[in-house]
C-alpha cells in the first residue's frame, strides 16, 4: 500500500498556506531511508545481524546474560562529513533445548555532511536459532526499527520517519556472519512536518545474497540496494 494523507493546513497570519510535497521526491526519500535502514555503512539491519553473529559465540551457558556497549566517531580529514554511533546490546541464551539466543540492541547514530545530516535511533529485538553444530546457518526472527530525521539542503521540507520491519527466517552464514537469504516486511512512515503531510509505504525486502537486497513496494514497484555502498538501483 502506498498512500499520502494531507492532514491539515498551516496558517500564517490571515493566509492559509499549503506546502506541497511532490510524490516523486517523497518516493526517492523513501528509497533512501530504506537503503540506510538496511546497509552496512549506515549501521543498518545487515550490520546489526553481522555484529550479533560475530559475537554470539561468546554466549556459552543457558541463562547467561552477555552485555556490551561501545561508541565510535569518524570524520573526513577535511571536514566534509562526520558521524557518531553508540550502542548497548544484550544476549540471553535460552534454556529451552533449542540453543536459541534472545538478542536486543539500542543505538543512536548521527551523521553530518555538507549537503545533509540525520539523527537516528535504532532498536533490534531478535531470536536467533540454528546454533547447534549440525546446523549450517543461524536463523534470525524478530523486529528491527529505525526512527529519526533527515535534513537536506536541496529543498526546504525536511522530514522525520519511522521504519518498522519484521525479520522472518533469515539465514546467516556461520562462516561469513552475513545474510545469505531471507525476507523482511516493512512499514515506512514519513512525516513532512512543514506541510503536515504523511506518506506511508509498505512492502518487502528480499535478501538476494550478502551484497544485495531487492525491495518491493506493495504497488509492485521495485528497486535494488547495494548493501555495502548504501547505493540504489532503480528498476
Amino acid at each position: 500500500m502506498l498512500s499520502a494523507a494531507l492532514l491539515g493546513l498551516f496558517s500564517t497570519g490571515c493566509d492559509d498556506e499549503v506546502i506541497y510535497i511532490d510524490p516523486v521526491y517523497a518516493r526517492a526519500d523513501a528509497q533512501e531511508v530504506i537503503a540506510i535502514s538496511l546497509s552496512y555503512g549506515s549501521y543498518g539491519l545487515v550490520a546489526n545481524v553481522n555484529q550479533a553473529s560475530n559475537e554470539i559465540k561468546e554466549i556459552a551457558d543457558c541463562g547467561e546474560v552477555y552485555q556490551n556497549s561501545d561508541s565510535f566517531h569518524a570524520e573526513n580529514p577535511v571536514g566534509y562529513w562526520s558521524y557518531d554511533y553508540q550502542y548497548e546490546e544484550e544476549y540471553l541464551r535460552l534454556c529451552d533445548g533449542d540453543q536459541a539466543v534472545d538478542y536486543n540492541l539500542t543505538a543512536d547514530e548521527k551523521f553530518e555532511a555538507a549537503r545533509t545530516s540525520y539523527d537516528h535511533t535504532i532498536s533490534v529485538d531478535f531470536k536467533i536459532s540454528g546454533l547447534a553444530d549440525e546446523s549450517n546457518d543461524e536463523i534470525y526472527n524478530g523486529v528491527y526499527t529505525r526512527t529519526g530525521n533527515w535534513d537536506a539542503i536541496y529543498y526546504d521540507n525536511n522530514y522525520s520517519f519511522t521504519f518498522e520491519s519484521r525479520v522472518a527466517d533469515t539465514h546467516v552464514s556461520k562462516e561469513s556472519h552475513k545474510i545469505e537469504s531471507g525476507t523482511v516486511t516493512f512499514t515506512l512512515v514519513q512525516n513532512y512536518g512543514n506541510s503536515n503531510l504523511d506518506y506511508v509505504y509498505e512492502g518487502t525486502v528480499e535478501f538476494l545474497n550478502e551484497d544485495e537486497a531487492k525491495v518491493v513496494f506493495d504497488d509492485g514497484s521495485t528497486f535494488t540496494v547495494d548493501l555495502h555502498h548504501v547505493a540504489i538501483s532503480r528498476n
